[in-house]
């Protein structure tokens, strides 16, 4: 396994100007991270000019880019704000291919929403992944599904089953099965059911201790639960902690990520 970070485990220094991309590109080069995750709200431009310096400072720093990362509200009951998400995931597609990036993640929405709308919202929201697939397709990038908003296993199953295509896979995001940002009962089964579809996973690290381990996080199991699946893709960290010490605490974190390689 490789080791990555997302731009938003920083997103409080991003907000207070205090970083911005090229001072994030330099600092996970300095954690001596395999790649970097780049997380389309910290993108001050999508001009040509900006993605040529942001490539080469990834080039520069021998900083593999892991993922591009969109978002999407694809259960909302608009109907043409569910298009103008899937036309926008697809902007940041050809953003991904041009920068070289595989993957592009993309929300499904509302787990609540989904399952209140029923099976006519389910057949929109299929209809909508389905044209996310086939986009991804053409330019040769996969579609990577992310856990987010209390999608549960069972809904991200489904929707991959019945997508049906190679270029969807899942952003497997380690703390974000329901409860979100929490480990419940059903955390670690869901993972487990999950990874073998995993194109990346987001490594959700919470409470951080001195050694860069997380006092809520059971790891060593989540690694067996991805070796077990045969995951060999970017740990793609996460900090989502109170403490708002992000620098700090992410420096403690890779040097805990790299034992899980």
């Amino acid at each position: 396994m490789k080791t990555s970070c997302n731009s938003w485990s920083y997103h409080r220094a991003f907000a207070k100007k205090k970083m911005d991309m090229f001072g994030w590109i330099e600092e996970c080069a300095r954690l001596e991270l395999d790649g970097v995750e780049l997380l389309g709200d910290h993108f001050p431009s999508k001009d040509r000019s900006f993605l040529r310096d942001l490539k080469k400072a990834c080039i520069d720093r021998h900083l593999t880019i892991a993922m591009v990362s969109a978002g999407g509200h694809l259960t909302t009951p608009d109907d043409a704000k569910r298009k103008a998400d899937v036309a926008e995931i697809g902007q940041w597609m050809d953003i991904a291919q041009y920068l070289g990036a595989p993957l592009v993640r993309f929300f499904c929405g509302s787990g609540k929403e989904l399952k209140a709308g029923g099976k006519e919202l389910y057949a929109k929201v299929l209809a909508a992944m389905k044209k996310v697939a086939e986009m991804g397709k053409k330019k040769g990038i996969i579609a990577a599904l992310e856990n987010h908003g209390g999608t549960t296993a069972d809904q991200l199953l489904s929707l991959r089953q019945d997508v049906n295509s190679p270029w969807l896979a899942f952003t497997l995001d380690t703390g974000n099965f329901p409860p979100t940002s929490a480990v419940g009962p059903e955390t670690y089964a869901s993972i487990e059911r999950c990874a073998p579809y995993a194109a990346i996973v987001h490594a959700k690290f919470l409470n951080v201790r001195e050694d860069g381990r997380d006092d809520d996080v059971d790891w060593e199991r989540i690694r067996g639960i991805l070796m077990k699946a045969g995951f060999r893709g970017f740990l793609s960290v996460e900090y989502e902690g109170k403490n708002p010490d992000e620098i700090g605490n992410m420096r403690r974190i890779a040097k805990y990520l790299k034992t899980l390689r």
